[in-house]
Parts: C-alpha cells; sequence; structure tokens
C-alpha cells in the first residue's frame, strides 16, 4: 500500500508538469475541476494510477464525483495501492 505523502507527491508533480505548475499552486483541498484538466490529462492520472501504483481508474469515476478534490483522489489512489 502506497502512502499518501507518496501519492500526493507523484500526482502533484504530474499535474505541475501538464498544466505548467508549481508544487506550491496545488493545496489538499483544491477541488480537481478548478485546475481546469481536458481529457489528456484525466488519461495521464488514469495511466500514472496504473504504472505507479497499480490502481484502475476508470473516465466515470471523474465524472460521479465533480467535486473531488486533490486530497480525495490521492486518498482513494493511497488505499487501492498494493
Amino acid at each position: 500500500m502506497a502512502q499518501f505523502d507518496e501519492v500526493y507527491t507523484k500526482v502533484c508533480e504530474m499535474l505541475c508538469d501538464a498544466k505548467d505548475l508549481e508544487m506550491t499552486d496545488l493545496r489538499p483541498d483544491m477541488p480537481l475541476y478548478l485546475l481546469k484538466l481536458d481529457s489528456l490529462d484525466y488519461v495521464e492520472l488514469m495511466v500514472l494510477a496504473k504504472k505507479e501504483f497499480a490502481v484502475t481508474l476508470d473516465a466515470e469515476m471523474f465524472t460521479r464525483h465533480p467535486n473531488m478534490t486533490l486530497s480525495e483522489l490521492c486518498q482513494h489512489l493511497s488505499e487501492k495501492s498494493q
């Protein structure tokens, strides 16, 4: 099981690269929709989850939870990782 801090760091690094942000621009309580992610960004998140944490995310998870925060996503990945 991956630790939350490790998951949070990797997800933030991916988002910073994708959106040309600094780590200080992100907060755990920030809803993902505020990052203005496009479909490719979500695909990259799904690939990262599978590759780094062996967790399969589906696109429906993001549409079912439109107000999901960065912390909630990372907590989900942390709990589901092997």
